[in-house]
């Protein structure tokens, strides 16, 4: 939310600061024509009683509005709304009566449309500002619940991504414990950015790419010669945008099943590149004989796709086109992204 709605959003929920400028605007648009004119003595009584019965008009088609027609008590605004023009088309036409203005009938015609026009504006400024309030207020909602969403979403990547690391790290100490120290840095780093940076709805793409980099040579290492690993990901050094922790979840997965399966390479692809004010990336890897892709889905992917897909929609609202299937063995992924 900008300064601008943020001003707007403040003026709307004060009243009296609503009032006061209601009155001031009419005020100005009253006088401003009087003052400027010769007659301004002989004008001016006129003006301020013209002024001060109109601002009362605007505000009794106001009160009507806000305690029957938003209440809808049709029939009771509708007689009181009858009531007032009348009373009020009367009081108008006496004043315009003794002050020569207008005679007999022509003053009670001329009254009853500008009585009717002024309780039209009460009644249109409460029911607009009534309708301005509930969409803040459901907007202001909306904000709470997605901000809300999104921080159970984020509190379910990092055990998630620990989870599977450290897995990684235990097998590693098995077999080559030499290189755990080096690693272990490297978990220090992934861990601190999945801490800190993920608090944040976006992070710079480039800090992004980092953490990839560091996820990928722990998996490296976990795999071994079994992997044929394809990578051609963009620098980024600019100020591009993405959603913290989105695309770890399909190279974890990617490397999760390719090495749970019988093949006897791990062949992953991916590539990550930037064209058009939008974020390409594709990634394929080699996986089992499953019956079926929805089964295949579950078992690989689980509550880490279900999370991405729901961040992607709240972040990124149809600004977005995410493509998975599988074929020949091969299982690909292509998302799209809008630059933040």
């Amino acid at each position: 939310m900008d300064k601008w709605q943020q001003w707007i959003k403040n003026l709307f929920q004060s009243r009296l600061a609503v009032h006061l400028l209601f009155c001031l605007v009419f005020i100005l648009l009253t006088f401003l024509p009087v003052l400027t004119s010769r007659f301004r003595a002989e004008l001016i009584p006129r003006a301020i009683f013209a002024c001060a019965y109109f601002i009362g008009t605007t505000y009794a088609g106001r009160w009507a509005c806000k305690f029957f027609l938003l209440k809808n008590r049709i029939g009771a605004f509708l007689l009181v709304i009858t009531l007032l023009v009348s009373l009020l088309s009367l009081g108008l036409t006496f004043f315009l009566f003794i002050s020569d203005l207008q005679r007999g009938w022509e003053s009670l015609s001329f009254g009853i449309p500008l009585v009717v026009l002024f309780l039209s504006l009460g009644v249109f400024l409460a029911s607009s500002r009534e309708t301005l309030r509930r969409q803040m207020k459901e907007a202001e909602i909306a904000d709470k619940q997605k901000e809300s969403e999104l921080e159970l979403l984020r509190s379910q990547i990092s055990p998630h991504f620990l989870f599977n690391t450290l897995n990684n790290l235990y097998g590693l100490s098995i077999t080559q414990h030499e290189k755990i120290p080096s690693l272990i840095v490297k978990l220090s780093d992934l861990l601190r950015y999945s801490v800190y940076n993920t608090k944040q709805s976006f992070v710079l793409l480039s800090d992004e790419l980092s953490y990839i980099h560091n996820y990928i040579d722990l998996e490296k290492i976990r795999v071994g010669e079994r992997l044929v690993l394809n990578m051609h990901i963009e620098e980024q050094t600019g100020d591009i945008r993405i959603a913290p922790l989105l695309l770890i979840v399909f190279i974890e997965n990617a490397f999760k099943h390719s090495k749970n399966s019988f093949n006897l390479k791990v062949k992953i692809n991916i590539d990550l590149r930037i064209n058009n004010n939008t974020i390409f990336f594709f990634i394929d890897n080699t996986c089992g004989e499953e019956t079926g892709l929805s089964n295949y889905l579950e078992k690989s992917m689980g509550m880490g796709l279900q999370n991405t897909i729901r961040r992607l929609d709240l972040l990124y609202p149809g600004e977005y086109t995410l493509n998975h299937f599988k074929e020949n063995n091969i299982y690909k992924i292509s998302l799209q992204l809008k630059v933040k």
